[in-house]
């Protein structure tokens, strides 16, 4: 089926719909292990299926924080099943991202239990109805604004102030309408102009942290997930048949390859898990990466320039 709900890309030219073996989370090199990893959004569609990867990949703990109890429970109890033997402890904390004293009582909590998080995945987002700015209202757009920024930013500067001098990993999962938001590029997003609004402001606020954090102390990368049908796109009215979707062990598996020193080069940058990581580090990719610091992340489209007194 030919939809501008799907978006290819040029980037590399290897395009993935899986994960492959470079991310898996079962390879050695990217282990987990002796880490707690916390997952907002952590108890359904691609914030479980990060969590589900964090388990493969031996995480001490994972965390996931939801606003249903009944969904984190279930999420819980097959997180337990996968995890088995291997003595991954799982966490299942009720919290919504915009409720900013029970997420300040989330982070003493965990203080007070002597608990550190190593990763951070901030995955939860509000996507909402479909409607022109100025027709959706200040408020419905403002709730837009607090969930996809204000609280993301609430959990990413309170896991950065913790106590503890070791690397911290902070993994965006932002999404292709924070740029593709024209009826000719996206026309689901273009319907939805709030949701790419407050999720390019929230991909920008990851790219400044970055900008103001060595990756020594917090490495950050944001990533779009893939095309994984999800509660979200049922709310956008799209059947499960619509288009050939990934698979939710794609998005998965590229966490906690982002959560890895592998993905220090992507520092403050914004990518697709589709996109070959072999590629990207490599070769003209990496060479433009490392060269240019407007590619990859958010800008104003063919403006340059520099301060001159």
């Amino acid at each position: 089926m030919s939809s501008h709900l799907s978006v290819a890309t040029d980037v590399t030219k290897v395009i993935h719909r899986t994960e492959y073996a470079t991310i898996s989370p079962s390879r050695p090199e990217l282990s987990q292990a002796g880490k707690t990893v916390l997952v907002t959004g952590g108890s359904a569609g691609i914030g479980f299926a990060i969590a589900q990867a964090f388990v493969r990949a031996a995480a001490a703990t994972v965390i996931i924080v939801g606003r249903r109890r009944d969904v984190l429970d279930k999420a819980r109890a097959e997180l337990e099943a996968q995890a088995g033997q291997q003595q991954t402890a799982i966490i299942a904390e009720n919290v919504d991202v915009v409720d900013r004293a029970g997420v300040k009582a989330l982070w003493e909590g965990l203080a007070a239990r002597g608990v550190v998080v190593d990763v951070l995945v901030l995955n939860s987002a509000k996507f909402t109805e479909a409607g022109p700015l100025l027709e959706l209202g200040v408020d419905e757009v403002w709730s837009q604004f607090e969930a996809n920024v204000r609280g993301p930013l609430d959990f990413a500067e309170r896991f950065y102030k913790q106590k503890g001098d070791s690397t911290k990993f902070l993994v965006n999962v932002s999404t292709q309408a924070i740029n593709l938001f024209y009826d000719s590029q996206l026309p689901v997003a273009a319907e939805r102009p709030a949701y790419s609004l407050t999720k390019n402001a929230g991909t920008l606020t990851a790219q400044l942290i970055a900008n103001g954090a060595s990756p020594d102390k917090l490495q950050v990368v944001s990533y779009h997930p893939g095309v994984i049908y999800s509660n979200a796109w049922k709310l956008a009215g799209a059947p499960a048949d619509a288009l050939p979707f990934d698979d939710a062990t794609l998005p998965g598996a590229f966490a906690v390859w982002a959560a890895s020193k592998e993905a220090r080069f992507l520092h403050g940058r914004f990518v697709w898990a589709s996109w070959d990581v072999n590629e990207l580090a490599t070769g003209e990719i990496r060479k433009r990466i490392d060269e240019d610091e407007n590619y990859l992340r958010i800008g104003v489209v063919g403006l340059k320039g520099s301060f001159k007194a």
